[in-house]
């Protein structure tokens, strides 16, 4: 678990460097275009099948998936890495209202004080004004809402074996992020990407994710579930040693309160209640 919430604090370093060279929605489609390949091989390598229509749970793990990653690499272009990191790893608490929507479960009642105390350290952490600067703040949490919708998915796709998952997720997700990419490839963006500390960045991104997806799900399914997701938090650590090595993002006091708040919140969210093993994007 350790291996991979580095990974995925790197892959998000990547892409926060990546920002003034190429577009967000480029960089998205890098990742998944990855992954892609990566399931394909495995699909090959393990004999499981290739399902291209599947049930509605599987849909909604791959499309909200989608959405969630698209708003992953939207946030961390705008937005320093631990922010980023730190308003996603919000999705487990997001899960407990999903599934009172879905009649799932009913919130038991310290669900509410998990969700107070992330809704109040994302207020500490900006003290918006919900201006037009405010925007990659509440996509932000609203990528982190789409994450826990593709959790719920992910739970109800039994179905399934895990390697068709993810090759249906990773199919929706390089087609997607195709189509909201094709409006600003231009020539300026064509030659950013053949430049070769582009591809290189871009190419390590993905395989980060793609291991980091991978580690974190043999995680899951060998160790502890409530101790996996503890130690998932260390992934703060790394976004904020990067955030100040590499980019100058010192945090202030008032955000590094609000992070504290909102890490209570997801812990006590961990002990006491029961989460669907993520897939991450």
């Amino acid at each position: 678990m350790v291996g991979a919430v580095f990974g995925f604090a790197t892959m998000s370093a990547l892409a926060h460097g990546l920002r003034g060279d190429l577009p967000w929605p480029v960089i998205a489609f890098a990742r998944s275009l990855v992954t892609l390949v990566v399931a394909a091989v495995l699909l090959w390598w393990t004999g499981a099948p290739l399902v291209m229509r599947g049930n509605a749970a599987l849909w909604m793990r791959s499309l909200f998936g989608s959405v969630g990653l698209l708003l992953t690499f939207y946030a961390v272009s705008r937005l320093p890495v631990t922010d980023t990191i730190v308003l996603f790893a919000t999705s487990p608490i997001w899960i407990t209202l999903i599934l009172r929507l879905l009649g799932e479960a009913r919130p038991a009642p310290h669900a509410w004080l998990h969700i107070l105390l992330a809704v109040g350290g994302v207020y500490v952490m900006y003290r918006p004004r919900f201006d037009a600067a405010a925007l990659p703040l509440l996509l932000a949490l609203a990528g982190a809402v789409a994450v826990a919708i593709a959790m719920v998915g992910l739970s109800l796709s039994r179905d399934y074996r895990h390697v068709t998952i993810v090759a249906h997720f990773s199919g929706v997700a390089t087609l997607v992020t195709l189509v909201v990419s094709l409006p600003v490839l231009d020539a300026v963006t064509a030659a950013a990407l053949v430049v070769p500390r582009n591809a290189a960045a871009l190419l390590a991104l993905g395989v980060a994710g793609t291991v980091s997806q991978l580690l974190m799900t043999a995680a899951y399914r060998r160790g502890n579930a409530t101790l996996v997701a503890l130690v998932g938090l260390t992934q703060i650590i790394f976004g904020a040693a990067y955030d100040i090595l590499l980019f100058g993002h010192m945090p202030d006091i008032w955000k590094a309160f609000g992070v504290v708040l909102i890490a209570l919140g997801i812990v006590l969210n961990v002990m006491h209640g029961r989460r669907p093993n993520p897939e991450p994007v």
